[in-house]
């Protein structure tokens, strides 16, 4: 993990083939170093490859387990320098905006292409609280699809917020299919070990 404060949001790839390669030539043409992290599977931490912007920021490719999406995300000391260097990968990169995710998981009808947006807005989601990010995963977490609610149970992890408790403990309480309920146990529990309760 990275010794910085401040963390962006992923920005996710258009096309998912040489996304690592496309970040490696933007970052080569500026000359920044590259580290690699290998994975850690017993902690569930994905491999990552890190370039040093400066002595306070960095940009960091990794792919999320779950979507098979390629991301970059910039941790910095300084919230300034990671929202400036979060713009500057963005105008560098061919990366999804938040505005254009939103509108694809907008305008998708078939429960499978809504089960995979859903967990990609909220991979790509800001870290800080976001409501329209809340409110999206909060309708999921009540569809009548169960595999969209399965993927809302997931989508709950990537910015955890108290405000899914209570469909969380609904799920646990009164969903038909066992796994969903098994699922929203677990991540009520890791809520749990995190302090949020």
């Amino acid at each position: 993990m990275s010794p910085f404060e401040y963390r962006s949001r992923r920005l996710l790839f258009h096309r998912s083939a040489a996304a690592e390669e496309q970040v490696a030539g933007y970052a080569a043409s500026f000359g920044w170093p590259r580290t690699e992290v290998p994975a850690d599977e017993e902690a569930g931490i994905p491999r990552e490859v890190v370039w040093a912007i400066a002595s306070t920021v960095d940009v960091r490719y990794s792919v999320d387990d779950a979507t098979g999406s390629p991301y970059v995300f910039v941790t910095a000391a300084y919230r300034n320098q990671c929202q400036a260097f979060l713009a500057h990968a963005e105008q560098h990169l061919d990366v999804f905006s938040r505005e254009e995710l939103l509108a694809v998981y907008g305008q998708a009808v078939e429960v499978d292409e809504r089960t995979g947006l859903l967990l990609m807005v909220a991979l790509g989601a800001p870290q800080e609280f976001d409501e329209t990010n809340v409110a999206l995963i909060s309708a999921a977490l009540t569809d009548p699809a169960e595999d969209v609610r399965e993927a809302a149970i997931y989508a709950t992890s990537y910015t955890p917020c108290e405000r899914y408790l209570p469909l969380l403990e609904q799920i646990v309480r009164q969903d038909p299919p066992h796994q969903l309920r098994e699922d929203a146990k677990d991540i009520l529990a890791a809520y749990g070990e995190v302090g949020i309760r």
